[in-house]
């Protein structure tokens, strides 16, 4: 016998049900006992207050014997305190009789009515059976709290929803209560398998301090079952919890006894009852609430004109000692300051400032809200706009930086002269950030007369990052003027200058140059405090991965990664993301590339920061190319080039002639894709250009151009190939390719294969046994069916599912049958696709994934375990739960083999 008595809510029915069903793997049958359940509603026996002990067992036995006959029976009592004392000793006495046969009893109780008849029975039931008494069920922790709520929604919580669960409680049923109720509002969606607040985000941290709605984006449901609970505490309780919440999220208990006027030992049991009903938790020196929604909800339960009166006298106490924390005065001042109070304001901006660098969320809301203290045509009205300005710019809210900077430069309104300059340059990097069009021919205009005003700004800087954009020609004319003047500018302009001449030196093909400029560019650049627009580091990365130098590309996104956080750049987040993706497709990770390229599409959407979402674009054409699905890379391609203006000078527009390129070779033949990149290849900028692309693109280019039987242009890319090799030996990958372009051209089988052998690169090894197979086609049918052979198994082994369709199709014509695990190719009349759903439709990526989690490794543990990002990691799982048609984890640990 098997006795649980844990508390209300802890889970005992789940604990039953579970047992319940590993019984049932384990080959026992099951009979339940429980109220409700026995005696069943409608039978003679279904008011067991009035019947006999004898009668139920009558009733009990049968059925339990019946059940044995076939094997072991698992009997269950849950809530046995509810159950009716002559049904409790009706199984006591069926007990005692069967004994000995291979009946085991699973008992649940809640502990605080173990106190009741049902004791006494089940300490009568022990002495008949050996019995273990479990122990009571513990609280949740959070990762089973998430679990329980993504099991009721049917998705992953988000982190505002995680918030809400977390502050839920305790126990199951908490948790499923305020799920439910959020559900039952309509609080909640799941979109992409996440479940997210209709509401939109909910404000974190000084965001949430400086609002003058504190518990305004809190769901309603959770808003009064937090006031529920917190009326169920004493009125003492009440006022210092509420007290205790102006405070902020965390206080010290010296200043909430100061703000109370009461001994710190005054506060002993209010503070103890606070903590016992979940509402705070020990913090070191500090007191915290137990989750922020928590705070919030305290905080909102303070009449207004309370709180006002509250933040001041908090002021006056902060204000009062030697050593002060400038920002927690200024969250207070924004809600009692009165307008127009000139030092407040000064406050608030210092504060805000000092956020900044780091947190530029925090120094948004505190300046934003700032403004409400303010009057129209204050000159430090101004000044806290450009500091809110800075601040949405940095962490992604361009448009809002655009509306506030208009705003507040109404010329009704024109402030302070130096300070309204700096705003009108915040409006001008969020254009140019957003991708106006305007902003080039206004730029000028905006910046040049800015003041650094402690803000940092350089006429010369914007002007440098804008031309790269957008005219690189011009950008190049200003940087060289620059580097001849070295010394009259700062190191981040300096940095600019370098990174455009680096990106010159690379288009001229002087690849020693272009590295030594961008390594340069980022020794000289300073913290990031004024270059964060273009950080030079991106520039180098981007160089690494076109020469195949991968590893070394890699370090670089994990440093650029590291400097975006530690810098609350949110508006740059999706540059990381993009350089990423374009150096795990070069390494053959097609799935971890795609991924990596839709989470930066993603959040260069939410940034409105769209400069970079060509590269992303790019990559995905490129994946859905190499996984063989022409479909969605014939529509990536279609809206890379709605985004692309037509002709040379676009930054992209190179990388988009040669993927136009190849969605025709895979389309519609050699001939096609010639006509796409012939108006690149036949001018000599353009051309060096398009063979630097990847350490592949000569390669590609020349066996397109043979078989396309277009000798003069496979020369032409050859011998360029050559000169760029000529010109920079000290590079392999250039020095390689080009010797894979001239082996191509001359047919020399020889060369391909000295270059397979000492190639590490799977694809290229791969590309390099089909193009010798190519070679004996017509001469050596036995030799190029085995290089086809390797070519293919390479190719398979990276899931380059176009390539290999190639190569089969090639095999096919010499009577050799291969086959295919999944390909999607409008000419192949034979498909034998891997199927679209089910354990088998899963890549191998995605079957790693799905054993982890189903081992019940969260996202971040299955990152680790892969070496892959949790970004990754989400992205595979929703590919997972869409082949599967299942809704969460659970689902996933119950199905996986």
């Amino acid at each position: 016998m098997l006795v649980v008595a844990s508390s209300t809510g802890t889970g005992n029915t789940r604990l039953v049900a579970e047992g319940t069903s590993l019984a049932a793997l384990q080959g026992f049958s099951s009979l339940d006992l429980s109220p409700g359940a026995f005696p069943a509603e409608g039978s003679r026996t279904d008011h067991p207050h009035v019947v006999s002990v004898s009668a139920l067992a009558a009733q009990i036995e049968p059925r339990l014997v019946q059940r044995l006959r076939h094997g072991p029976v698992l009997v269950t009592l849950d809530d046995a305190h509810r159950t009716p004392p002559p049904v409790l000793g009706a199984v006591s006495a069926v007990m005692a009789k069967l004994k000995d046969l291979p009946v085991c009893w699973l008992i649940t109780v809640h502990a605080e009515q173990f106190a009741t008849a049902a004791s006494a029975t089940l300490q009568d039931m022990a002495r008949v059976l050996p019995c273990d008494w479990i122990e009571p069920l513990t609280p949740l922790s959070d990762d089973a709290a998430l679990a329980i709520a993504a099991d009721v929604l049917g998705a992953e919580p988000d982190q505002d929803v995680a918030a809400l669960v977390g502050s839920a409680g305790t126990t199951p049923l908490q948790v499923v209560e305020v799920v439910l109720d959020l559900v039952r509002d309509n609080q909640v969606q799941a979109v992409g398998g996440v479940a997210r607040l209709m509401a939109g985000p909910m404000e974190r941290g000084i965001a949430c301090a400086v609002s003058p709605e504190p518990a305004g984006q809190l769901p309603w449901p959770f808003r009064r079952m937090m006031g529920e609970r917190l009326h169920g505490l004493s009125p003492q309780a009440q006022d210092v919890l509420q007290v205790a919440a102006v405070l902020g999220c965390g206080f010290a208990p010296e200043d909430l006894a100061e703000m109370l006027g009461e001994p710190v030992a005054v506060l002993l049991r209010p503070l103890r009852e606070a903590l016992a009903a979940g509402f705070l938790r020990g913090g070191g020196a500090e007191f915290l609430f137990h989750r922020e929604p928590v705070w919030r909800a305290v905080l909102g339960s303070v009449p207004e004109p309370m709180r006002s009166a509250l933040h001041r006298q908090a002021v006056t106490m902060l204000l009062g000692r030697e050593h002060r924390d400038a920002v927690s005065v200024a969250v207070h001042l924004v809600h009692c300051a009165r307008t127009g109070d000139a030092e407040a304001v000064s406050a608030v901006d210092a504060a805000a400032q000092s956020l900044l660098p780091d947190s530029p969320e925090a120094a948004a809301a505190l300046a934003i809200n700032g403004l409400r203290i303010t009057a129209p045509g204050e000159p430090n009205r101004i000044a806290l706009g450009v500091t809110a300005a800075a601040a949405l710019v940095r962490m992604g809210r361009l448009s809002q930086a655009v509306e506030l900077a208009r705003d507040l430069l109404h010329p009704e309104d024109p402030g302070h002269v130096q300070s309204a300059s700096v705003l009108r340059t915040w409006q001008t990097i969020a254009q140019m950030l957003r991708g106006d069009a305007t902003t080039v021919c206004t730029v000028g205009l905006e910046v040049t007369e800015a003041a650094t005003d402690g803000h940092d700004l350089s006429p010369e800087l914007l002007l440098l990052n804008i031309l790269s954009l957008h005219n690189l020609t011009a950008a190049i004319g200003m940087a060289d003027q620059v580097l001849a003047q070295a010394g009259q500018f700062n190191s981040d302009v300096l940095a600019a200058a370098l990174t455009v001449r680096a990106m010159a030196s690379w288009r001229e093909g002087n690849l020693d140059v272009a590295i030594e400029a961008a390594e340069a560019a980022v020794a000289v650049r300073d913290e990031l405090t004024r270059i964060w627009q273009s950080d030079p580091l991106w520039t180098k990365v981007w160089i690494l991965t076109r020469l195949g130098r991968l590893d070394e590309a890699l370090a670089g996104v994990d440093e650029a990664c590291g400097t975006a956080e530690a810098h609350g750049t949110g508006v740059m987040t999706s540059v990381p993301l993009t350089l990423r993706a374009a150096v795990l497709l070069a390494q053959g990770e097609v799935a971890a590339a795609e991924a990596a390229a839709t989470t930066g599409l993603a959040a260069s959407e939410i940034a409105e920061m769209p400069l970079f979402q060509p590269q992303l674009g790019a990559v995905l054409v490129l994946c859905a190319l190499r996984r063989g699905d022409l479909v969605t890379a014939t529509d990536g391609l279609r809206r890379l080039e709605e985004s692309i203006p037509a002709g040379p000078t676009h930054p992209c527009a190179v990388t988009l002639r040669l993927i136009a390129g190849q969605v025709a070779a895979a389309g519609d033949g050699a001939v096609a894709a010639i006509d796409e990149i012939r108006p690149f290849a036949e001018d000599p900028g353009l051309c060096l250009q398009l063979l630097m692309e990847a350490p592949t693109a000569t390669a590609w280019c020349v066996r397109t151009a043979m078989a396309a039987d277009d000798h003069v242009l496979a020369e032409l890319f050859a011998s360029t190939a050559e000169d760029l090799a000529r010109a920079n030996p000290k590079h392999e990958s250039v020095v390689v390719a080009a010797a894979h372009g001239r082996a191509l051209v001359k047919q020399d089988t020889g060369v391909l294969a000295e270059l397979r052998d000492r190639c590490a690169d799977a694809w290229t090894k791969a590309s390099l046994a089909e193009d010798i197979a190519a070679v004996h086609l017509d001469t050596d049918r036995e030799q190029a069916v085995l290089e086809l052979n390797h070519a293919l198994g390479g190719y398979d082994e990276i899931e380059a599912e176009l390539d290999s369709a190639r190569v089969r199709r090639t095999l096919r014509r010499l009577g050799v049958r291969r086959r295919r695990t999944t390909v999607r190719r409008q000419d192949d009349q034979e498909p034998e696709p891997r199927p679209r759903t089910g354990w088998d439709s899963l890549t191998g990526t995605e079957q790693k994934v799905a054993r982890l989690v189903a081992d019940g490794l969260t996202n971040r543990q299955v990152a680790k375990e892969l070496f892959i990002s949790p970004h990754t990691v989400g992205f595979h799982l929703r590919q997972i739960y869409r082949k599967l048609a299942i809704a969460s984890r659970v689902d996933l640990a119950r199905i996986a083999p």
